[in-house]
C-alpha cells in the first residue's frame, strides 16, 4: 500500500494554517506572494488574463492589479486550507452572510437547493461558512486532486461539513442529493474543453460549460447565487440571492452568457480577488491562436 505521509503532512499544514487569524494569514500571503519561484507561472497567466479583460488600464494600473492579484490569490490558498481544516470555533465571527434566509427558506421547502458560485479567491472558505450557517451538510461538486493521498486528506476535511463530495462527472449523484432535499454547491465558471459554448466574459470569448442549464434542470430545486468578497481585515462578506427569473434559460448559450456576465459585474468591486491565475481562455474558438505562451 502506498504510504501517504505527504497526505498527513498536508493535513497537518492545513490545521496549522487554520489556527492563524485572518490578519496573520494575510501577512503570510504577502510574504509568500513575493517569492518568484512560487508565483512565476501564475504571474504569467494572470498578466495575460488582466491584459485581455482590462484593456482600458494603462501599464501602471495593470502592474498594480497583477501584484494585488498575486497577494489575493495566495491569501485564497490559505483561506482554502482554513475552509477545509478549521474547527467551527476557529471560524466563528469571521464571515457576514447576507441573504442566508433565502437558503433556510429553500431548504425548509424540502425541494433542495443549488448554490451557484464562482472562482473568486476563498470560494472554499465561503462554502464552508454557508454550509455551517445552513445547519446541515451541503455537498459539493468537485474536481478530484490528481494525488490520491492529497485527495484523501481533502475529501475527509470537506466531508466533515459537506457530508459528501461528488466528482464533477457524477451529475446523477449530485442531482439525487438535491432531489433528496439537500443544499449543494456548484461552481462551473472555469475553462471548458468539452460541451463548450463560447460566451463573452469581460469582452473576451470564453469557453464555458454548455451543460450548466441541463445540470440545474436535472437537479431541480431552487437556485441561489453566491458571491463572496474579502475585506481589509480578512473577514468574508457573502451575498446569497435568488437566481434571475427564467434562469436557467432554455438555450444553453443564454444560460452560460447570463452567468458569466454576472461574474463580470460582481468582480468589479474587487477585481484582484478573482482567480486570474486560471487559464480561463485556454480553449479558443476555431481558428483563433492560443493566448497563453
Amino acid at each position: 500500500m502506498r504510504r501517504c505521509w505527504h497526505g498527513r503532512a498536508f493535513a497537518a499544514l492545513g490545521r496549522w494554517v487554520a489556527g492563524r487569524s485572518p490578519a496573520r494569514a494575510q501577512a503570510l500571503a504577502r510574504t509568500l506572494a513575493r517569492l518568484p519561484w512560487i508565483n512565476a507561472k501564475r504571474r504569467r497567466i494572470a498578466a495575460t488574463n488582466i491584459a485581455l479583460c482590462f484593456p482600458h488600464l494603462d501599464d501602471a494600473a495593470r502592474k498594480t492589479l497583477l501584484a494585488d492579484t498575486l497577494v489575493s490569490n495566495t491569501t485564497g490558498v490559505l483561506e482554502t486550507l482554513r475552509g477545509w481544516f478549521a474547527t467551527p470555533a476557529q471560524l466563528a465571527g469571521q464571515a457576514q452572510i447576507v441573504g442566508i434566509e433565502h437558503l433556510h427558506a429553500a431548504l425548509a421547502e424540502g425541494r433542495g437547493v443549488v448554490v451557484v458560485g464562482a472562482h473568486y479567491d476563498g470560494i472554499e472558505l465561503a462554502m464552508r461558512h454557508v454550509a455551517d450557517a445552513s445547519g446541515q451538510p451541503m455537498p459539493i461538486l468537485v474536481r478530484r486532486n490528481n494525488d490520491p493521498c492529497i485527495e484523501a486528506a481533502i475529501a475527509e476535511a470537506r466531508c466533515s461539513y459537506a457530508g459528501a463530495t461528488y466528482d464533477k462527472k457524477d451529475i446523477a449523484g449530485f442531482a439525487a442529493a438535491v432531489r433528496a432535499g439537500q443544499g449543494v454547491f456548484y461552481v462551473p465558471d472555469q475553462n471548458a474543453a468539452r460541451r463548450t459554448v463560447f460566451v463573452p466574459f469581460l469582452g473576451v470569448q470564453a469557453a464555458t460549460l454548455g451543460a450548466i442549464g441541463g445540470v440545474l434542470r436535472r437537479a431541480g430545486g431552487r437556485v441561489l447565487l453566491m458571491w463572496a468578497r474579502r475585506d481589509a481585515d480578512g473577514r468574508q462578506h457573502i451575498d446569497l440571492q435568488p437566481a434571475w427569473e427564467g434562469w436557467p434559460a432554455v438555450d444553453d448559450a443564454d444560460t452560460a452568457a447570463r452567468y458569466m456576465a454576472w461574474i463580470g459585474e460582481r468582480l468589479q468591486a474587487a477585481p484582484e480577488q478573482y482567480l486570474w491565475v486560471h487559464r480561463r481562455f485556454k480553449t479558443r474558438p476555431p481558428g483563433e491562436p492560443p493566448v497563453y505562451r
